[in-house]
């Protein structure tokens, strides 16, 4: 009987999930989307505690903080974007990429209030600091 009770909760939780669509979406986010993603819309819009998940039409995927803040942009699965967009990687990182990945290009890039990681089209992740120093390179 337990079995059977873990079953169909497990069943309802899913049942959930899966019909888990866009909830009324921020208008900062919305305006992030426009500027930065013109070419794709929000396919839906979840609270993740005290943070925004956002999914794209495209299957890019952005996170904001609590202040709608955006903190990562994964364009890794788009179909359309097929990088991040120029504008929200910091001249330093782009410079670092074009210099020393001139073939590569930044598919993920988060940010937190100390560091920055970017994912190349090539799976190296870089990690660096506030004064854009690379403090880690994961191959």
């Amino acid at each position: 009987m337990k079995k059977l009770m873990i079953i169909c909760a497990a069943i309802a939780s899913l049942t959930t999930m899966a019909f888990c669509t866009k909830v009324d979406s921020n208008p900062k986010i919305e305006n992030f989307v426009n500027t930065y993603f013109p070419q794709a819309t929000i396919s839906a819009t979840v609270p993740d505690g005290r943070e925004f998940d956002v999914m794209l039409s495209d299957n890019t995927k952005l996170e904001f903080t609590h202040k709608v803040e955006w903190e990562s942009v994964d364009c890794e699965h788009s179909t359309i974007y097929t990088f991040v967009p120029s504008a929200l990687v910091p001249q330093q990182i782009t410079n670092y990429v074009n210099q020393n990945y001139p073939n590569n290009t930044i598919v993920k890039i988060s940010k937190d209030g100390r560091n920055w990681d970017i994912e190349l089209n090539n799976d190296i992740e870089i990690e660096f600091n506030k004064n854009f120093e690379v403090i880690d390179i994961d191959f």
